[in-house]
């Protein structure tokens, strides 16, 4: 394993921690406010808009950006308003980490994906490791078997944010990192315009700093998602979502009172091996990952 590959796995452990964070800051205001999933989704997108466009602006980010550029952008933020939104509406009525059980469909349905779409080789253990990583959701979630409406959120959260991950590989390349989050930020806005501005007219703005902090954190970690897979295959990249669970897990025990028990530490540690099962180097060179 090259050290381009290396480094695309660590950006992408890391924009899966922030990602469960901004989402715990995302249950914590709507459990302290009227402010709506709709509303919460497009504030993410306001302060991360903010936030890129002047530094995109100053690097000449949108040099020679034509059609192209503009479709794949639509895509990727349709996708990514819609996994914002359904994960958000998932965790004002589940636990986080039960939602994120839900929402760990994404690695096998980007797995797929990009088999039948990007037309990816994917490797057996690419496969293996989706598949144990599931497994460990399973023990650390340990789900009833009754499929309530905050789940259905978090499973088509996981759906959207699964093709998020393959518009993301497909876009790679087309335009600088700024100007894809640009891209993804500013479609992301036009989506949720409809779902946020009822709550700004009719709320105001409530906790102003800790809604920036998420949209912050969020927008980190998108940009660390758009550099990674710049780097890599999406299906050697897909079974690290499943890092999102130890950030997840670990907020709704200190902050939410969520426990955890000794399944949920086997699962747990065997998420933890299928990452070490990815980055083992090879004995032969090979392509790139």
């Amino acid at each position: 394993m090259n050290k381009n590959t290396l480094i695309a796995v660590a950006m992408m452990i890391a924009a899966m921690l922030l990602l469960p964070t901004g989402d715990g800051v995302g249950k914590y205001l709507g459990s302290v406010t009227l402010y709506s999933a709709g509303f919460l989704a497009w504030s993410r997108y306001i302060v991360g808009l903010a936030t890129v466009t002047p530094i995109a602006l100053a690097n000449g980010a949108f040099s020679g950006l034509g059609r192209d550029f503009v479709i794949r952008q639509a895509i990727r933020g349709f996708f990514n308003a819609g996994a914002i939104f359904c994960i958000l509406k998932a965790v004002k009525t589940v636990p986080l980490a039960d939602s994120y059980g839900a929402f760990f469909i994404a690695p096998v349905v980007a797995t797929l994906l990009a088999f039948f779409v990007l037309k990816e080789k994917v490797r057996l253990v690419e496969w293996v490791a989706v598949i144990l990583g599931f497994v460990g959701v399973l023990l650390v979630v340990q789900p009833s078997g009754q499929l309530s409406t905050g789940l259905i959120w978090a499973l088509a959260s996981g759906t959207c944010f699964a093709c998020f991950m393959i518009s993301t590989r497909w876009s790679a390349g087309t335009a600088p990192p700024l100007a894809q989050l640009f891209g993804q930020l500013f479609f992301g806005f036009l989506f949720t315009i409809p779902l946020g501005l009822s709550d700004l007219l009719a709320h105001g703005i409530v906790l102003p700093a800790i809604v920036i902090a998420m949209g912050l954190i969020s927008a980190l970690a998108n940009l660390l998602q758009i550099l990674a897979f710049a780097q890599a295959r999406a299906a050697f990249l897909a079974p690290f979502v499943y890092s999102q669970i130890i950030a997840a897990t670990s907020i709704s025990w200190f902050f939410f009172g969520d426990q955890l028990n000794g399944l949920a530490m086997i699962g747990l540690a065997i998420i933890f091996s299928t990452g070490f099962l990815k980055i083992q180097p090879r004995s032969r060179p090979s392509g790139p990952a």
